[in-house]
């Protein structure tokens, strides 16, 4: 498994240099290191001095780039859907619709993206990738579709079976599974695939949250528009339980005023990248080692004394709601909606208290 690296900040080409020079950095140090972005050649060129392809490329010293275009992930992934299509169906319904007539519909690029990274994560072929995305909003979007996704298919499969419903129509299940699926079936033939869709999204999820396999970093600079847009993507950060390890402050004369408005996580000044020549850039980068052992947790939960806390930097109290229904507390924060599922002791108790200190919301059971 790889480590996963992504950038977050207002300044898109600032994220970009970044996640180049990690790259670099990373390959010089003996790892073998992928650098993915969402962005095409001209892009790509600019920054490693040749163009970048669909296909995994040695570009730099341990490093390979690919570029995750949109409509040839689509042909791929499409390709993936019929051929477990066919798996499950006697007669597949999609064998007569081609990739090359498929359009690329918003939110497509993000799921895409991530899907690729998977198959790249579970090559083996790589120690760290490196993610180049779109703007900050865009990546966490991204990466908090596993959760999100499991969410709509745990609650509206719930629905369905407590429905009228699902109950008038479970007498003829049986043989219209039989009709439908290759190699006979019955309620089980229904639930395989759908279990198959929780499991990987479950895992997901759970390397989203796991900082030694997904982390991020902030880049921003003293400005204050910049601040503020990089404290919120710190917050939104937290919403979706990734765990960011540092900041990287570009050309930044107030270091006192950036070091207050991102305490705890240490801040390291990134110089500007000169003629071409890396080197004092790769310099100053964080070690990923530190940052993940330093960083903050998203979220701390402690089943036996009853209670959760969640990190919501960059964020007033006033931004914040909670709910809660059944096994499931929601957190709204911003332009971010957590859904989060309790484990074993606390699934069954309702929220005592909710209190908002010091970034961070506490949660009693």
């Amino acid at each position: 498994m790889a480590q996963l690296l992504t950038f977050l900040g207002p300044d898109r080409t600032a994220c970009a240099v970044a996640s180049v020079a990690m790259a670099r950095r990373l390959g010089q140090s003996g790892q073998r290191v992928l650098w993915a972005s969402q962005e095409g050649s001209p892009w790509s060129t600019q920054l490693w001095g040749a163009p970048v392809s669909g296909t995994p490329t040695a570009i730099a010293e341990g490093v390979q780039a690919v570029y995750l275009g949109a409509a040839p992930l689509l042909a791929h992934s499409w390709d993936v859907v019929k051929t477990l299509e066919a798996q499950y169906l006697r007669d597949p319904l999609l064998k007569q619709v081609y990739s090359q007539e498929l359009t690329v519909l918003p939110g497509m690029d993000e799921a895409l993206a991530l899907n690729a990274l998977r198959e790249f994560d579970a090559s083996g072929d790589y120690d760290a990738i490196v993610f180049d995305g779109r703007d900050g909003q865009t990546t966490l979007r991204m990466w908090g579709m596993p959760d999100g996704l499991d969410w709509y298919i745990r609650r509206f499969q719930e629905l369905i079976q407590a429905s009228e419903l699902a109950r008038s129509l479970s007498p003829f299940i049986q043989p219209i599974a039989g009709v439908i699926f290759s190699g006979g079936g019955g309620s089980d033939r229904w639930q395989e695939p759908l279990g198959q869709a929780r499991t990987f999204l479950d895992a997901g999820r759970r390397a989203v949250q796991n900082p030694r396999r997904v982390l991020g970093f902030l880049v921003t600079s003293d400005q204050p528009l910049a601040i503020a847009a990089s404290r919120y993507l710190w917050g939104s950060a937290q919403q979706v339980g990734l765990t960011v390890g540092g900041v990287l402050a570009l050309e930044s004369a107030n270091s006192t005023e950036l070091a207050a408005a991102f305490e705890p996580l240490p801040m390291h000044p990134l110089p500007a990248l000169s003629d071409g020549n890396w080197d004092a850039v790769l310099a100053a980068l964080p070690d990923v080692e530190r940052a993940i052992a330093t960083a903050p947790r998203a979220i701390t939960i402690d089943e036996a004394a009853g209670t959760v806390r969640l990190f919501l930097p960059g964020f007033e109290k006033s931004q914040i709601n909670l709910t809660q229904s059944g096994p499931e507390v929601t957190i709204e924060a911003g332009d971010q909606r957590r859904n989060l599922y309790l484990p074993g002791a606390l699934r069954n108790r309702a929220v005592r208290g909710a209190k908002f200190q010091d970034s961070y919301l506490n949660l009693s059971f």
